[in-house]
Protein backbone atom coordinates (compact mmCIF):
# COMPACT_ATOMS: atom_id res chain seq x y z
CA UNK A 1 0.00 0.00 0.00
CA UNK A 2 1.36 3.65 -0.63
CA UNK A 3 2.00 5.80 1.77
CA UNK A 4 0.30 8.90 2.21
CA UNK A 5 2.92 11.85 1.39
CA UNK A 6 1.33 15.45 1.21
CA UNK A 7 4.51 16.69 -0.79
CA UNK A 8 3.67 15.04 -3.62
CA UNK A 9 0.17 16.40 -4.26
CA UNK A 10 -0.45 18.88 -6.77
CA UNK A 11 -0.02 21.90 -5.71
CA UNK A 12 -3.46 23.85 -5.58
CA UNK A 13 -4.47 20.42 -3.56
CA UNK A 14 -1.76 20.58 -1.55
CA UNK A 15 -2.52 24.00 -0.98
CA UNK A 16 -6.25 23.32 -0.04
CA UNK A 17 -4.85 20.46 2.25
CA UNK A 18 -2.37 21.93 4.34
CA UNK A 19 -4.57 25.11 5.24
CA UNK A 20 -7.21 22.98 6.09
CA UNK A 21 -5.56 20.89 8.49
CA UNK A 22 -4.17 24.23 10.23
CA UNK A 23 -7.56 25.59 10.38
CA UNK A 24 -9.65 22.53 11.70
CA UNK A 25 -6.69 21.77 14.19
CA UNK A 26 -7.01 24.79 15.21
CA UNK A 27 -10.76 25.02 15.68
CA UNK A 28 -11.19 21.75 17.54
CA UNK A 29 -8.57 22.92 20.26
CA UNK A 30 -9.95 26.35 20.64
CA UNK A 31 -13.52 24.57 20.77
CA UNK A 32 -12.77 21.81 23.91
CA UNK A 33 -10.36 24.25 25.49
CA UNK A 34 -13.95 25.93 26.74
CA UNK A 35 -16.42 23.62 25.86
CA UNK A 36 -15.39 20.08 26.68
CA UNK A 37 -17.81 19.37 28.93
CA UNK A 38 -20.61 21.17 27.22
CA UNK A 39 -19.63 18.48 24.33
CA UNK A 40 -19.10 15.44 26.82
CA UNK A 41 -22.53 16.25 27.68
CA UNK A 42 -24.17 16.49 24.51
CA UNK A 43 -22.49 13.47 23.19
CA UNK A 44 -24.27 11.66 26.20
CA UNK A 45 -27.47 12.73 24.60
CA UNK A 46 -26.86 10.19 21.28
CA UNK A 47 -25.96 7.15 23.51
CA UNK A 48 -29.81 6.36 23.86
CA UNK A 49 -30.49 5.97 20.59
CA UNK A 50 -28.69 2.33 21.28
CA UNK A 51 -31.71 1.88 23.45
CA UNK A 52 -33.66 2.79 20.42
CA UNK A 53 -32.01 0.40 18.21
CA UNK A 54 -32.22 -2.16 20.33
CA UNK A 55 -35.81 -1.95 20.92
CA UNK A 56 -36.87 -1.08 17.28
CA UNK A 57 -34.74 -3.21 14.75
CA UNK A 58 -36.13 -6.86 15.55
CA UNK A 59 -39.52 -5.09 14.51
CA UNK A 60 -38.68 -2.86 11.83
CA UNK A 61 -36.92 -3.52 8.93
CA UNK A 62 -37.09 0.38 8.27
CA UNK A 63 -35.37 0.52 11.90
CA UNK A 64 -32.41 -1.58 10.70
CA UNK A 65 -31.38 0.72 7.81
CA UNK A 66 -32.61 4.30 9.52
CA UNK A 67 -31.24 4.17 12.81
CA UNK A 68 -27.70 4.00 12.52
CA UNK A 69 -28.42 7.15 10.15
CA UNK A 70 -29.99 9.16 13.09
CA UNK A 71 -27.30 8.39 15.57
CA UNK A 72 -24.65 9.23 12.64
CA UNK A 73 -25.73 12.33 11.86
CA UNK A 74 -26.22 13.61 15.35
CA UNK A 75 -22.06 12.82 15.50
CA UNK A 76 -21.39 14.40 12.44
CA UNK A 77 -23.14 17.37 13.79
CA UNK A 78 -20.43 17.65 16.89
CA UNK A 79 -17.68 17.11 14.41
CA UNK A 80 -18.57 19.58 12.07
CA UNK A 81 -19.35 22.47 15.33
CA UNK A 82 -16.06 21.46 16.67
CA UNK A 83 -14.47 22.27 13.14
CA UNK A 84 -15.99 25.59 13.48
CA UNK A 85 -18.69 24.81 10.45
CA UNK A 86 -21.82 25.75 12.18
CA UNK A 87 -23.74 25.87 8.52
CA UNK A 88 -23.36 22.15 8.15
CA UNK A 89 -23.13 21.18 11.66
CA UNK A 90 -26.70 22.72 12.02
CA UNK A 91 -27.84 20.90 8.07
CA UNK A 92 -26.52 17.63 9.68
CA UNK A 93 -29.55 18.37 12.49
CA UNK A 94 -31.98 18.70 10.29
CA UNK A 95 -31.13 15.50 8.41
CA UNK A 96 -31.40 13.50 11.49
CA UNK A 97 -34.99 15.30 12.19
CA UNK A 98 -36.19 13.95 8.54
CA UNK A 99 -34.41 10.69 9.34
CA UNK A 100 -36.82 10.52 12.40
CA UNK A 101 -40.01 11.36 10.95
CA UNK A 102 -39.49 9.05 7.60
CA UNK A 103 -38.25 6.25 10.58
CA UNK A 104 -42.10 6.93 12.36
CA UNK A 105 -43.96 7.16 8.60
CA UNK A 106 -42.12 4.13 6.88
CA UNK A 107 -42.83 1.91 9.76
CA UNK A 108 -46.29 1.84 9.02
CA UNK A 109 -45.99 2.28 5.45
CA UNK A 110 -43.75 -0.30 3.71
CA UNK A 111 -44.99 -0.50 0.31
CA UNK A 112 -44.12 3.07 0.44
CA UNK A 113 -41.02 2.68 2.22
CA UNK A 114 -39.91 0.30 -0.83
CA UNK A 115 -40.15 2.93 -3.37
CA UNK A 116 -38.28 5.20 -1.17
CA UNK A 117 -35.69 3.10 -0.41
CA UNK A 118 -35.36 2.01 -4.18
CA UNK A 119 -34.76 5.34 -5.57
CA UNK A 120 -38.35 5.92 -6.71
CA UNK A 121 -38.48 9.98 -6.34
CA UNK A 122 -41.41 9.93 -8.68
CA UNK A 123 -43.69 9.63 -5.62
CA UNK A 124 -42.25 11.78 -3.51
CA UNK A 125 -41.23 14.87 -5.78
CA UNK A 126 -41.75 18.22 -4.48
CA UNK A 127 -43.26 16.74 -1.12
CA UNK A 128 -42.30 14.49 1.57
CA UNK A 129 -43.55 12.50 5.08
CA UNK A 130 -44.34 15.85 6.94
CA UNK A 131 -45.73 17.69 3.95
CA UNK A 132 -48.68 19.35 4.66
CA UNK A 133 -47.46 20.89 8.36
CA UNK A 134 -46.72 17.36 9.66
CA UNK A 135 -51.08 16.90 9.32
CA UNK A 136 -50.02 12.89 9.51
CA UNK A 137 -47.91 12.84 12.33
CA UNK A 138 -50.41 15.32 14.11
CA UNK A 139 -53.17 12.50 13.49
CA UNK A 140 -51.85 9.80 15.14
CA UNK A 141 -53.83 8.62 18.19
CA UNK A 142 -50.82 8.76 20.43
CA UNK A 143 -50.03 11.99 19.71
CA UNK A 144 -53.44 13.50 20.03
CA UNK A 145 -54.05 11.83 23.65
CA UNK A 146 -50.56 13.15 24.81
CA UNK A 147 -51.53 16.60 23.78
CA UNK A 148 -54.88 16.47 25.47
CA UNK A 149 -52.89 15.45 28.92
CA UNK A 150 -50.74 17.85 28.41
CA UNK A 151 -53.79 20.71 28.44
CA UNK A 152 -55.42 18.47 31.13
CA UNK A 153 -52.00 19.13 33.29
CA UNK A 154 -52.28 22.83 32.49
CA UNK A 155 -49.61 22.56 30.15
CA UNK A 156 -49.25 24.46 26.67
CA UNK A 157 -47.61 21.49 24.86
CA UNK A 158 -47.94 20.86 21.04
CA UNK A 159 -45.21 18.49 19.68
CA UNK A 160 -45.01 19.36 16.05
CA UNK A 161 -45.22 23.42 16.49
CA UNK A 162 -41.95 22.66 18.40
CA UNK A 163 -41.02 20.27 15.37
CA UNK A 164 -42.39 22.87 12.74
CA UNK A 165 -40.31 26.11 14.28
CA UNK A 166 -37.15 24.26 14.89
CA UNK A 167 -37.37 22.55 11.26
CA UNK A 168 -37.61 26.45 10.08
CA UNK A 169 -34.23 27.11 11.98
CA UNK A 170 -32.10 24.63 10.51
CA UNK A 171 -34.19 25.19 7.09
CA UNK A 172 -32.16 28.72 7.08
CA UNK A 173 -28.86 27.09 7.58
CA UNK A 174 -28.97 24.60 4.71
CA UNK A 175 -30.82 27.74 2.87
CA UNK A 176 -27.21 29.66 3.66
CA UNK A 177 -29.08 31.97 5.52
CA UNK A 178 -26.61 35.24 6.10
CA UNK A 179 -26.54 33.81 9.65
CA UNK A 180 -24.77 30.93 8.62
CA UNK A 181 -21.88 32.29 6.14
CA UNK A 182 -19.05 30.56 6.69
CA UNK A 183 -16.83 33.72 5.97
CA UNK A 184 -16.82 37.55 6.79
CA UNK A 185 -15.05 40.59 5.41
CA UNK A 186 -12.49 40.28 7.57
CA UNK A 187 -11.33 36.17 7.39
CA UNK A 188 -11.72 33.37 4.40
CA UNK A 189 -11.54 30.19 6.74
CA UNK A 190 -13.94 29.51 9.13
CA UNK A 191 -13.45 29.87 13.08
CA UNK A 192 -14.45 29.05 16.48
CA UNK A 193 -16.95 31.45 18.09
CA UNK A 194 -18.43 31.39 21.11
CA UNK A 195 -21.88 32.60 20.34
CA UNK A 196 -22.23 30.62 17.16
CA UNK A 197 -21.15 27.48 19.29
CA UNK A 198 -23.88 28.06 21.70
CA UNK A 199 -26.66 28.51 18.88
CA UNK A 200 -25.50 25.62 17.36
CA UNK A 201 -25.44 23.80 21.03
CA UNK A 202 -28.78 24.67 21.94
CA UNK A 203 -30.67 24.23 18.55
CA UNK A 204 -28.43 20.63 18.89
CA UNK A 205 -30.40 20.20 22.63
CA UNK A 206 -33.58 21.08 21.12
CA UNK A 207 -33.00 18.49 17.94
CA UNK A 208 -32.67 15.62 20.59
CA UNK A 209 -35.85 17.05 22.19
CA UNK A 210 -37.97 17.21 19.88
CA UNK A 211 -36.71 13.79 17.92
CA UNK A 212 -37.08 11.37 21.21
CA UNK A 213 -40.63 13.36 21.66
CA UNK A 214 -41.26 11.55 18.45
CA UNK A 215 -39.98 7.94 18.80
CA UNK A 216 -41.46 8.06 22.35
CA UNK A 217 -44.76 8.57 20.81
CA UNK A 218 -44.24 7.21 17.14
CA UNK A 219 -43.28 3.84 19.07
CA UNK A 220 -45.65 4.22 22.29
CA UNK A 221 -45.95 0.21 22.98
CA UNK A 222 -41.62 -0.04 22.13
CA UNK A 223 -40.73 2.59 24.84
CA UNK A 224 -42.82 0.98 27.28
CA UNK A 225 -41.60 -2.58 26.25
CA UNK A 226 -37.64 -1.26 27.01
CA UNK A 227 -37.08 -3.26 29.98
CA UNK A 228 -34.39 -1.03 31.92
CA UNK A 229 -36.44 1.84 33.71
CA UNK A 230 -33.17 3.16 33.83
CA UNK A 231 -32.71 3.40 30.15
CA UNK A 232 -36.15 4.67 29.90
CA UNK A 233 -35.57 7.51 32.63
CA UNK A 234 -32.35 8.49 30.22
CA UNK A 235 -34.76 8.89 27.03
CA UNK A 236 -36.87 10.99 29.13
CA UNK A 237 -34.36 13.57 30.57
CA UNK A 238 -32.84 14.36 26.97
CA UNK A 239 -36.80 15.61 26.19
CA UNK A 240 -35.22 17.57 29.03
CA UNK A 241 -38.86 19.94 28.84
CA UNK A 242 -40.64 19.40 31.99
CA UNK A 243 -44.00 20.10 30.77
CA UNK A 244 -43.68 17.18 27.84
CA UNK A 245 -42.06 14.68 30.61
CA UNK A 246 -45.47 15.21 32.96
CA UNK A 247 -47.10 14.83 29.69
CA UNK A 248 -45.87 11.52 28.96
CA UNK A 249 -45.86 10.16 32.11
CA UNK A 250 -49.55 10.67 32.12
CA UNK A 251 -50.68 10.13 28.43
CA UNK A 252 -48.55 6.72 28.50
CA UNK A 253 -49.28 5.76 32.26
CA UNK A 254 -45.67 5.38 33.24
CA UNK A 255 -44.67 4.40 37.16
CA UNK A 256 -41.80 6.59 37.98
CA UNK A 257 -41.25 7.40 41.86
CA UNK A 258 -39.96 10.82 42.58
CA UNK A 259 -38.85 13.45 39.89
CA UNK A 260 -37.23 12.65 35.95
Amino acid sequence: MRRFNPDRLPVLTKSVYVSQQKWVEKNWKDTLKENSRDIEKLLSKVCVFDFWKSELDNKYEVAKILMPEIFMEANLSVHYACMGLYKQAHACLRAQLETVLRLVYFSTHSVEFGWWHGGKDEYFKKKDVWVDNYQYFRRIEEVKHFHAKCKDNGDSVNLFNDVGRLYGKLSAYVHSGKLSFQTTPDRFSPKYKKSNFNIWAKSFRDCQKCINAILILGFPKDFKNIRSLNNKKDILRVVEDSKYKRGFRVSLNLRFRGRI
